[in-house]
């Protein structure tokens, strides 16, 4: 078993052909994005060693190319924008694949997005020079805190401050800190009141909750307070609400407050609560504060003095100048206050029933709030943090993209049959752009093309080799459609290759090392005693399994992984030893069955490993090419002589003498022995002669032996004479039982030695495998 790989993820073919081959390069296989770092910091896709990734930094994601075509999940390009759009939830996405891909039938989940309310999309499939997705327009870096924003701790009666540690401190609403991302242009924080706002359902008690927000720039000891906000509402449902801080050179803003639901009041100036305990008065600010009312509501928008702030019914936006507030990296910290009652309040005076209270402590002894919680429902989750930049958010990489904006609507599970666009052969040259499963088209597009970072020159191809190879895949029906993701360029190019039952060879010309029926082909050298050395052999003896129970990915279940069992030749698989397998490339239950047939009976086939030491002319064969051996340690009628002399009958060749006497044989056969009981070795009977002559050229020609007598001898008689083509002085010449003149290997790998000779390393040719 040990020349089938050791990880059978992948088809294996021949074992493992990589000895001897150039150092392969390390490079990741997939396409470069620009990103943000942890910090919101611009970076690159590329690393150093040619990792290839997106989304950030610290959350790395490889972008996949589809060999063929497959349903493929698309990764994100970066972090979707979240953001609410009045009631509703926003999400924009951009999802990525390396190279130009065709898309088609897009999925959420399992329906069609075409048949999708609420979504839009988008779609480029990523050739150089497409232009820009349009749908998408800005990047962002999200927080999920998911943090409630605590209100007052109080006992049974619904307002007497209580602590279960006594610690009353502990009993008042608690700040939740947070910081932006470096230099956003805005940043969004994004309030859910899970169970709405109200008391019992009553629709006409109008509640509000006040918030206070200040922000620092990061490693500064200095407070800025931006203004007191107040969100009101009456509603049992689910709310949602945003605090945008908006970074611009020009931070005017027209004055806006909610008339009723949603953001309506804002502050710069709170007067302290002046009955005990006594609380010190609250200002925004400078910036903030104008001319006029220190608060804003929607009846006082003509003589407001509260700057820089705009609310609607959803969404408060506090803008910021860059020139007074530059942009960099901000700790944020926000707490809300006690809910109160809309028609007990003086926006004026700043009071409650003619009282001012402290709405973020208590009133009296032990300690009130302003508004019983009993029956009140006014839950707050502060759900994210979201910085934004005002950029797009995917580059000019070659990536094919589906651009998507959902409403109300996860995106997760977004699918798409892709296919990979790959240059193929047009009958002159690789032109033709085109979704092709063809191994050897896609092995080219991983050495050369545009997601390899460092694409081999074309140059040092064997390109007449893909051609022929191409065309033998196609006759065979080899295809592969896979998912490349992640590997190595070398890893991609293994699972490629594979499927076209071949290895990548990697050396002075680049080519593939095919596995193929070679019983009508000659081998392209001879290997004997008298040219080479130190010739052993291993065989290991493992318990075979009985078969495979093979893992694939099947096209006719929409790509859903199957499983099935495939069982050794004369041997049940429904119980014995079972390995477990999965296939990349192959998606059929036909190629699948194919791929475990070979290779379950290359485990008997090429369960041996030949070894030998050759001079320089091992030259003339690589990984991968069909050899003969010839050796006395394989049979006693082998024999090795180079040729001294040669006899013509006409322009053919008749005769030819060696340097050493070699046995020959020619004895009658079975039907022509007259007594059998006279024979001295019965399994002698019918044994004829063959010689394997490597010709001048590197030809290797093999003929019948018509010497009339069995014995050792250095002449050779051919009846009919042979070609005498490259048959001269010093030509090797191989003898054995004919049909058996040589043992017909092929060259598993190649290891350079000093003096320019080379060790091999054989296995057998398994004829059987093809039958």
């Amino acid at each position: 078993m040990t020349a089938l790989a050791a990880d059978r993820n992948t088809p294996a073919v021949m074992g493992d052909l990589r000895r001897g081959d150039a150092a392969a390069s390390v490079l990741i296989y997939a396409g470069a994005l620009v990103m943000r770092d942890a910090s919101g910091n611009i970076t690159k896709g590329a690393t150093a060693t040619g990792a290839i990734g997106v989304g950030r930094a610290e959350e790395r994601v490889d972008i996949p190319r589809v060999v063929g075509r497959m349903k493929v999940f698309p990764p994100l390009a970066s972090e979707p924008l979240i953001y609410f759009d009045g009631a509703d939830e926003i999400v924009e996405a951009a999802f990525v694949l390396a190279g130009p891909h065709e898309i088609r039938d897009i999925r959420v989940g399992s329906a069609s997005i075409d048949t999708l309310s609420g979504v839009e999309y988008e779609v480029r499939e990523g050739w150089p020079g497409d232009g820009q997705i349009t749908m998408l327009r800005r990047q962002s870096r999200t927080e999920p805190l998911q943090a409630e924003l605590r209100a007052h701790q109080v006992g049974d009666d619904g307002r007497t401050l209580d602590s279960q540690t006594g610690d009353t401190d502990i009993a008042l609403p608690q700040a939740v800190a947070f910081a932006t991302k470096d230099a956003p242009d805005e940043h969004l924080l994004q309030l859910v009141l899970t169970g709405g706002l109200h008391r019992n359902g009553d629709p006409d008690i109008d509640l509000r909750i006040p918030f206070r927000l200040r922000m620092r720039l990061a490693g500064s000891a200095d407070w800025i307070h931006l203004p007191e906000l107040h969100f009101e509402g009456a509603d049992v449902r689910q709310m949602r609400a945003t605090i945008a801080l908006v970074w611009r050179d020009d931070a005017s803003a027209t004055p806006a407050a909610a008339p009723a639901e949603g953001w309506a009041h804002a502050r710069v100036v709170s007067p302290g609560q002046t009955a005990a305990p006594v609380s010190d008065d609250w200002s925004a600010d400078p910036y903030f504060v104008g001319t006029g009312d220190a608060w804003m509501e929607a009846g006082n928008l003509g003589t407001t003095g509260v700057l820089h702030l705009s609310m609607t019914r959803y969404e408060a936006r506090i803008l910021l100048d860059t020139a007074i507030f530059p942009k960099g990296r901000y700790e944020i910290e926000i707490r809300r206050g006690a809910t109160y009652r809309r028609s007990t309040y003086s926006p004026a005076g700043y009071t409650i029933d003619g009282t001012i209270w402290n709405f973020w402590g208590v009133l009296g002894t032990p300690g009130e709030i302003v508004y019983s919680r009993t029956s009140v429902m006014d839950t707050v989750y502060l759900a994210r943090s979201v910085s934004i930049w005002n950029e797009h958010p995917l580059p000019s990489a070659d990536l094919a993209i589906i651009a998507v904006r959902a409403r109300n609507r996860d995106l997760e599970s977004l699918s798409c049959l892709a296919g990979g666009y790959v240059r193929d052969w047009d009958g002159t040259a690789w032109a033709a752009w085109t979704v092709s499963d063809n191994p050897a088209t896609n092995l080219r597009e991983i050495w050369t093309g545009a997601q390899n970072l460092d694409p081999v020159p074309e140059e040092i191809l064997d390109e007449d080799e893909l051609v022929d190879w191409r065309a033998a895949c196609i006759a065979s029906g080899y295809r592969c459609n896979a998912i490349l993701s992640g590997q190595t360029v070398l890893e991609a190019a293994e699972i490629v290759a594979g499927c076209g039952y071949a290895k990548p060879r990697m050396s002075e010309r680049w080519g593939v090392a095919i596995d193929r029926d070679r019983s009508a082909e000659a081998p392209v050298q001879i290997f004997t005693p008298r040219n080479s050395r130190n010739f052993q052999w291993t065989k290991a003896f493992p318990r075979l399994p009985d078969g495979f129970r093979v893992t694939y990915p099947d096209a006719s279940r929409d790509y859903d992984n199957r499983q099935i069992t495939v069982s050794r030749s004369g041997r049940s698989g429904e119980s014995g030893l079972l390995e477990q397998v999965t296939y990349q490339g192959l998606v059929t239950e036909e190629e699948v069955r194919r791929r475990a047939d070979y290779d379950l009976a290359q485990a008997e086939a090429r369960g041996v490993y030949y070894t030998l030491d050759a001079p320089a002319e091992a030259v003339v064969c690589r990984r991968g090419d069909l050899v003969g051996v010839q050796h006395d340690m394989l049979t006693a009628q082998a024999g090795v002589g180079r040729l001294v002399a040669k006899t013509l009958s006409g322009s053919a060749v008749s005769r030819i003498r060696l340097d050493t006497e070699v046995p020959v044989s020619n004895e009658p056969d079975l039907l022509a022995q007259a007594d059998v009981l006279v024979v001295p070795d019965l399994l002698a009977l019918g044994r004829r002669t063959g010689a394997a002559i490597r010709r001048r050229s590197g030809a290797v020609t093999v003929h019948p032996v018509a010497n009339t007598t069995s014995e050792e001898t250095a002449i050779l008689t051919f009846s009919p004479p042979i070609s005498a083509n490259g048959i001269g002085e010093d030509v090797l010449v191989a003898v054995g039982d004919l049909g058996q003149e040589m043992l017909r290997l092929i060259v598993f790998g190649v290891a350079p030695q000093d003096n320019m000779e080379a060790s091999l390393t054989l296995v057998d040719e398994g004829q059987e495998l093809w039958a």
